[in-house]
This record gives C-alpha cells, structure tokens and sequence, in this order.
C-alpha cells in the first residue's frame, strides 16, 4: 500500500483543491480547518437562483516535481482507503478524477472524467475503501460531452486525483464537517512483485550455487580419500605386502594381480592355475586383506578403473569398463557407484576439478 497524507511526503505527490475557492456569507463555502495529522474542513450548502444544486469539495491533485497537474499510473492498486468523521451525519460522493483522451484537457478542469460511488458518515471514526472497479461515470457527465451511457469506465492509467464532495442528500443551510485520515492506495503494485520475484530468485540461485559448490567440495574429498585408502590393494602396480614366507600368499595375489583384467577371471580359474583349493584361497585373502577372492578381485578392478578415470579425462566409461574386465558396463557403473557413491563419469568430472585448482571453489 501507499499512502498519500501527508501530500509532502507521499510517494505520490498532490496539492489541495477547494470549490467554492473563495467563502463568501450568505454563499456555498468551504473552509479547511487543519491539513496536519488530519484533513478537516467545515462546509455549508446554500441554494441559489442559478444554483439550485449547490456543491463544496476537498480534492488532493496529484502534481510532478514543479508541482504542475499530472495524471498517474494507478492501474497496479485496487483502490483507496481512508478514515472519515461526518458531523452531522451525511452522504458523500467520492469520485475520481482522470484524463480522458477524447475530451479533457489540462487548461479546462471541467473536462476531467468523474468516476464516482457514495458514501456515509457520521460522527464516529470509520474506514472505507473504495474499490476502483466499483466506481462509475454518472451519466450527466456522459450526455454532457456527448458519450455513449455504456462508456462508464476510465482509465486508471491516467488518474489526476481524488475529490469528497456532497451529494443530493447533503443537507442545505447547515454547518457540515468532514475529517479525513489515513489515506493509502492499496493493493500491491506489481513492480514491487517482479522485485520481490527478482530478488528472491537471486537469493535462491546463490543459495544453489552455494549448496553446489560445498556438495562439490565434499564429494571431491570423500572420492579422494576412497583412492589413498585403496592404495594398498593396487597389487599390479606395487605389492602393498613385505615379501610373504608364505608362498602361496604371493602366488595367489600375484595370479590376481596379473589376470584381473581377464573378464573370465574366477575363483575356479585360480584354483586350477595355483593348485590350492577354493576354501584355502578364500582364507588367505580374509586374512591378508580382509576380503574374499570375489570382492577383492572386485576391489582391485575398481581401483584400477578409478586410476584410469583420473589421468584420462578423454577415454569413455565403456572403454575402461572393459579395460578392467567388465564386459557389463551397466553392471560396473553399479558396482563403481556403490564403491565411491557417484557414478565413473562424475567421478571423472570432479578429479578434473581436482586437478585444476582454480576451477573448485573455495
């Protein structure tokens, strides 16, 4: 919402407006008694000869920086609120006032286009809001200047003002007084929606960047920790081992070492190659290693692949796939994914990240 007093310190700035403007005794008159924290003017209504339908106004215009008449955009609000006190009791009209291209014209302020809806007071407080798609153009002013009586709009795109006025059931020869506060446009204007959208949608993208960035970070150092802690199983490129008095211990690692990139490679293909039976090779892995002929042939193999993966950002997953005998790739995408929780082609991604610093965040 915006609110409009005082006029000085609107964002929509207006000047006072008074008819009749000068009070004459004996005459319809209007006189403004405060313009401070409140709006108050005193009014009477006297019929006349050529006058048989007397009117008094307080109006607010709105004015540019060199104060002269302006009209405004106030299509983005939906109407205007105010707290208003009659004594005595009225009826009002409140109307509002806007440029209409076919007649009005600045120098002339009777060709400005009235739209208009009443209202009552009394002597106690009360709030009204005047909802724009509720007021009309009375149909004097369209046979004044010749418009259909189905043309009761305006455009609200081009508001020079609002004005409180008396109505036919305004009392006459009395001394009426009006207070008004508290006068706000309400409704959200839009521009100040696409802002709140822009800003928040920013936040929420450095918010995303910001998540991306530190998920970057983490799974990078979990990835590279996977690979120092598997260091010890890369049998084919140094033994982790001291030279084993057993021999069977180094026949058997050295058999797997050697022929893990077969994709025939099995437990019963190192039973048959060693001459040491199944149950004797699964015990001497368990104890050395921890782990079965299996899963440490498995472990071996996606170690290997994640070696490869590293130093060469070019080559596809398919190619080491079966470069460290899986003819499944489907099958060693699940398993590298169960190893190092992301799949090989991120894993690839985020060492070559890895390996140019300027690219991580920090």
């Amino acid at each position: 919402m915006t609110y409009l007093f005082p006029g000085h310190d609107s964002e929509f700035p207006w000047i006072p407006s008074l008819e009749p403007v000068t009070p004459i005794a004996g005459k319809t008159r209007v006189i403004v008694k405060n313009e401070t924290s409140t709006i108050e003017y005193d009014f009477s209504l006297v019929q006349e000869k050529d006058k048989p339908y007397p009117y008094a106004h307080y109006s607010m215009f709105f004015v540019d920086q060199a104060q002269s008449l302006a009209h405004l955009d106030l299509s983005h609000y939906e109407g205007i609120s105010f707290k208003i006190q009659c004594d005595p009791k009225n009826v009002l009209l409140f109307a509002l006032l806007s440029f209409d291209d076919k007649v009005t014209t600045f120098s002339n302020p009777s060709t400005r286009r009235l739209s208009t809806k009443t209202l009552s007071c009394d002597n106690q407080w009360a709030t009204i809001i005047m909802k724009f798609d509720k007021l009309s153009t009375p149909h004097w002013w369209l046979n004044k200047y010749g418009i259909a009586l189905s043309d009761t709009g305006y455009q609200l795109n081009k508001t020079l003002g609002f004005v409180w006025t008396n109505s036919s059931q305004s009392p006459l020869d009395t001394s009426l007084n009006v207070k008004l506060t508290d006068v706000k446009l309400v409704g959200t204007d839009s521009r100040f929606i696409y802002g709140a959208a822009g800003l928040s949608a920013l936040l929420w993208i450095m918010l995303a960047v910001w998540l991306i960035r530190h998920y970057t970070q983490a799974i990078t150092s979990d990835v590279h920790e996977r690979i120092r802690s598997a260091q010890p199983l890369i049998a084919y490129k140094k033994l982790s081992v001291e030279p084993q008095k057993d021999k069977e211990k180094t026949a058997i690692l050295h058999y797997i070492a050697t022929e893990y990139a077969d994709p025939e490679l099995s437990l019963e293909m190192a039973v048959t190659a060693l001459g040491i039976n199944r149950n004797k090779i699964n015990d001497l892995l368990k104890d050395e290693l921890g782990l079965t002929f299996s899963a440490y042939l498995n472990k071996l193999r996606l170690t290997e692949a994640a070696r490869l993966l590293a130093e060469n950002q070019e080559v596809n997953v398919s190619e080491i796939a079966h470069l460290v005998g899986y003819n499944n790739t489907s099958y060693f995408n699940k398993l590298f994914k169960l190893e190092y929780n992301c799949a090989p082609k991120t894993f690839q991604t985020l060492c070559q990240q890895k390996n140019a610093p300027e690219s991580i965040p920090q």
